[in-house]
């Protein structure tokens, strides 16, 4: 694959797609198209790389997000739709309804375009979603970061294979990271296949515009996207064994961390300070994303600002992506920020699938009664749990208080982080902390 402006080959489509599914060969997979050269290719190499090894058409679903922001946005999505049924693929169409911010409009449109496809993925069973990124988008990613200041995760830019978000099962692969976009649009022209030009990709509004507007000065310079590819690519590697060391903290095992069902955070605070800076940030901005549930990466500045005063001060207590810091001079709380943003209520039918405020997923089984509504236990829940069963005067009373539970009407039906069910089929309800998603923790 050295020629930039090759076509990719049959030969090559193992090499793209086989390690994704290596470990995985039934999961149900949806790949990510909005009609452009890098995702139609990413279809059309996908169809030809499932016909050519045998696998399941139905195991593969295309999908487009109608972000209507432009007129025609809907007939471009029924124009991908016609070719994946030419390809063979199933295809549908998630539309991006409300009101649009008028700053932010392309990071926001993101944000949107993940939790559409996230929820359509968990409805559906599908296990992985694939993306279009090719090395052309991780270079400029890279590049973005750097003029951002970014710490050693924002540089190392888009793995690979990664989870949506930290716990979660469903996986996004991006198979192209390391093809030019210039091969992707010789293998359309080669197959005959068209594809649609986003008028925004021309518009110097956008960071990414104005950076390929300077990608031959930077060229120039040796900045190529195959350079600075590799340069990400050594920098996950960095990162790879930094999670590993992250992992091994907060492994209970090393008494260090003690991740409560409940969703918050107990820190042995003078074991984890013993530790590397950058080892301590880590497990910080862990901590805090998982007990906010926020969506997005934290900020990186915000965990610095917290860890400089909690070097000099015994006490205290700092709020950062939704999440509560409290500091006591041997431990550290971290959990969800009080009063910050209303906690969610969602009616669950049987059989159903949900991720609750960003941070326990929650489902009912088949043989629930009928349709169940989570949210927060609230004063009043805890109130009536109280006065029910015994709860550890040690749990945090905000916690507690934010803690998912089932209720149908102004029946308690079940607190599973506290073990807490009523009735016949309160096993069929689960609400699990994602941080301990992958730990068999949780109820």
């Amino acid at each position: 694959m050295s020629d930039i402006s090759a076509s990719i080959e049959p030969d090559d489509l193992d090499g793209l797609f086989a390690r994704f599914f290596a470990d995985r060969p039934h999961v149900r997979t949806a790949l990510a198209v909005s009609g452009g050269s890098d995702s139609t290719a990413l279809m059309a190499l996908m169809a030809e790389w499932i016909a050519r090894t045998g696998r399941s058409f139905a195991s593969c679903t295309v999908l487009t997000v109608d972000h209507r922001l432009r007129p025609g946005s809907a007939a471009e999505a029924d124009a991908v739709a016609r070719q994946a049924s030419a390809l063979g693929l199933g295809h549908a169409i998630l539309v991006w309804q409300g009101d649009k911010p008028a700053s932010g409009l392309q990071a926001a449109a993101r944000r949107a375009r993940y939790r559409l496809m996230a929820d359509y993925a968990l409805a559906h069973d599908i296990g992985l979603i694939v993306t279009a990124h090719t090395e052309d988008d991780q270079a400029e990613t890279l590049l973005m970061r750097l003029a951002r200041g970014s710490g050693l995760d924002g540089l190392g830019a888009m793995a690979p294979l990664a989870p949506l978000q930290d716990g979660e099962p469903l996986l996004i692969a991006r198979p192209l990271l390391e093809v030019p976009k210039a091969r992707l649009q010789a293998y359309l022209r080669r197959r005959g296949i068209g594809w649609i030009e986003d008028p925004s990709n021309a518009s110097p509004i956008f960071e990414r515009v104005r950076l390929r507007a300077a990608k031959s000065a930077l060229e120039g310079i040796g900045l190529t996207p195959g350079m600075l590819s590799l340069s990400a690519r050594r920098l996950r590697q960095v990162r790879a064994a930094l999670d590993r060391w992250v992992a091994d903290v907060l492994d209970p095992r090393a008494g260090i961390v003690e991740v409560h069902p409940c969703g918050f955070f107990d820190v042995d605070r003078s074991k984890l300070t013993a530790l590397p800076d950058e080892i301590v940030s880590r497990v910080l901005a862990h901590a805090v994303a998982a007990a906010g549930g926020a969506g997005q990466p934290v900020p990186l500045a915000g965990v610095e600002a917290i860890l400089a005063e909690l070097a000099s001060t015994p006490t205290g207590a700092w709020t950062l992506a939704r999440a509560r810091v409290a500091a006591a001079p041997e431990r550290l709380l971290i959990e969800r920020e009080p009063g910050r943003d209303a906690l969610p209520t969602l009616l669950l039918v049987p059989g159903s699938v949900a991720v609750w405020d960003g941070r326990f997923r929650v489902s009912t089984g088949h043989r629930c009664e009928g349709a169940v509504e989570v949210r927060a236990l609230g004063v009043e829940g805890v109130r009536e749990l109280r006065a029910r069963v015994d709860v550890a005067t040690r749990l945090p009373v905000a916690s507690l208080r934010a803690t998912p539970s089932f209720w149908r009407g102004i029946d308690l039906l079940a607190v599973p982080p506290l073990d807490f069910r009523s009735g016949a089929e309160a096993g069929e309800l689960r609400a699990t902390f994602l941080a301990l998603a992958g730990s068999g923790g949780g109820g």
